[in-house]
């Protein structure tokens, strides 16, 4: 460790401001570079930590003070996860995230306890590594599921899904964990959270007029929103409970309300400002583990970037889904959660694990979620990997396979992604009479196009049998509204390959990406920004020549109704 003395010259009042603004100042540091790199922001946080702490530099003296303030982090992070949970999205949760997440709970918490207990591991600590090898990350997964656009694809439901289930079960565990163990103590804490759950339903009906003139101001909507998020912290704590369990039912009544989305913006800025102290927080506390734990270490690191992908796969599959849904699904929740993080520091704190393993969990965090970004990147490689044992169930009957209309009628124009542009194009095919199929990956759109009697299939053009069920041989014309160059480049090789002929057009957001898209074969390249900005020109010209506002705006909606009446 190198110790670095610079408060000696820092007035004692001003202390804390010090060492708050290193930390911040630190943490922008390694945040903007681990962006670079494409990683998720919390282990720069956690690696910002470790370079503050006593491993390295041991610059942050004021520990105590620093570790309130990250309880308040702590308090915001699971305010902001009860925020997400929404009744409505609950009750369309189907089995596959019910059913597969909870097995998945149980299944990769039973492994992880006995593997730990054959390393010479024992009491609470088994629970803690359960706990936490069994949740995944709500916070990088719907934010890469975000990136590329897939939160509405099947698999990206059936992920948010189980992450909403492991949420709740976290929140139980997290209950459970602040008692004796005992049977009798653990029914009166649940009983409690029990309480506030009831609390929380009853306010979600109540707590609209209160919002509605709290929205008028934004301030004062956002003092309501930390009020009711310090009220029920406080309350927990009266109850004997952790103020964890207040902060996430605060979150809950407040999730279903009509100004859930305001809220949420407003709190966002505050919740990343204590969310960085309390990760960097966690990394000042880390200490080098013994050769014992790096054991641990490398086995959970399996544990969890193969075995618990595997299961999540597996489990999918016997659900129904086919191959490549179980495979998407698994792939993304192969990494630890920042609730782990919050449950081992709970038993840190409670002295309930020593400090090698809470070291050895946070590195397990900090390495799991860095990866997951890789494992999404080149997902499409290791679905090969992963191909082989899922076939096993190939027998088994797909719910999918209601998510397609096909009609064999000779040439189609093949539409891959059917929002947005994709909608006009097919209002403007149907409208010629043509025949036409279309590939999405939203399964509302395919629902509603089956309803209409439109050809369509759900899946993408990586799946080998949907690429069987289109006959691309036979095409009359491709056409992608796919915005992403790598998929579009691999899109024309596989249609070059199977019919040199059929004339294909892709979309590009950059005229560089859509210069190489004409290198690798594309027959013309769609600029969606190029086309609005025409668009867009060519609106205002007519405006300029005092043309009839309300006359254009009637025929705008009238547009988009025709558009809406086709997908939905």
């Amino acid at each position: 460790m190198i110790s670095i003395n610079i408060l000696s010259s820092v007035p004692e009042n001003l202390v804390i401001l010090f060492e708050i603004g290193i930390m911040i100042i630190i943490a922008a540091v390694f945040a903007f570079l681990i962006k670079i790199l494409k990683q998720p922001l919390i282990p720069a946080y956690i690696i910002s930590g470790i370079f503050l702490g006593p491993l390295l530099l041991g610059i942050i003296e004021n520990q105590e003070l620093i570790l309130s303030l990250s309880e308040i982090g702590v308090a915001f992070l699971i305010f902001t996860a009860g925020l997400e949970i929404n009744f409505k999205k609950l009750k369309e949760v189907g089995k596959a995230s019910t059913l597969g997440g909870i097995l998945q709970i149980g299944i990769m918490f039973a492994i992880a306890f006995f593997i730990s207990l054959l390393l010479g591991f024992s009491g609470k600590s088994l629970i803690y590594i359960g706990l936490v090898v069994a949740f995944s990350s709500t916070m990088v997964v719907v934010k890469l599921l975000y990136d590329r656009r897939e939160l509405g694809s099947l698999h990206g439901r059936i992920i948010i899904g189980i992450l909403l289930i492991q949420d709740f079960a976290a929140i139980i565990a997290l209950t459970i964990l602040t008692t004796d163990f005992s049977l009798y103590s653990i029914a009166i804490a649940l009983g409690k959270a029990s309480i506030f759950v009831i609390l929380s339903l009853i306010l979600s009906k109540a707590i609209n007029p209160l919002l509605k003139k709290s929205a008028k101001s934004q301030e004062l909507l956002l003092l309501t929103a930390i009020a009711f998020l310090f009220l029920f912290s406080i309350s927990a704590i009266i109850a004997d409970l952790s103020l964890i369990i207040g902060a996430f039912f605060a979150g809950l009544a407040l999730a279903n309300s009509d100004y859930k989305t305001e809220i949420q913006g407003e709190v966002s800025s505050i919740r990343n400002f204590f969310a960085v102290i309390f990760f960097v927080a966690l990394g000042m506390q880390l200490k080098i583990i013994s050769s014992e734990f790096l054991i641990l270490l490398l086995v959970l690191i399996a544990l969890v970037l193969i075995i618990k992908p595997l299961i999540i796969m597996f489990l999918i599959r016997i659900l129904g889904y086919k191959k490549r849904t179980a495979f998407l699904t698994g792939n993304a929740l192969a990494q630890t959660s920042e609730f782990s993080l919050i449950i081992v520091t709970l038993g840190f704190n409670l002295g309930h694990i020593n400090q090698g393993l809470f070291s050895t969990l946070i590195l397990l965090t900090i390495i799991t979620m860095s990866l997951t970004t890789y494992l999404i990147r080149y997902e499409r490689k290791f679905s090969v990997w992963f191909s082989f044992p899922l076939s096993i169930f190939n027998k088994l009957g797909s719910i999918e396979s209601k998510l397609e209309y096909l009609k064999k009628d000779g040439k189609n124009t093949i539409i891959f992604g059917c929002h947005r542009m994709g909608s006009l194009l097919l209002k403007d095919l149907i409208e010629k009479k043509e025949k036409v199929i279309v590939v999405d990956y939203d399964p509302d759109i395919i629902k509603s196009l089956i309803n209409k009697k439109i050809p369509c299939i759900y899946g993408d053009f990586v799946n080998h049998e949907v690429l069987d069920k289109l006959e691309l041989q036979n095409s009359k014309r491709i056409i992608s509204t796919i915005p992403d160059v790598d998929d579009n480049l691999l899109l024309i090789k596989k249609v070059k390959s199977l019919n040199k002929k059929v004339p294909m057009f892709v979309s590009a957001n950059r005229i560089s990406e859509a210069l190489k898209l004409y290198e690798k074969g594309a027959d013309y390249v769609i600029l969606p920004q190029v086309i609005s900005g025409q668009k867009s020109f060519e609106l205002i010209k007519r405006l300029s020549r005092n043309y009839n506002l309300k006359k254009l705006k009637k025929e705008h909606i009238k547009y988009l109704n025709s558009i809406h009446r086709i997908l939905y």
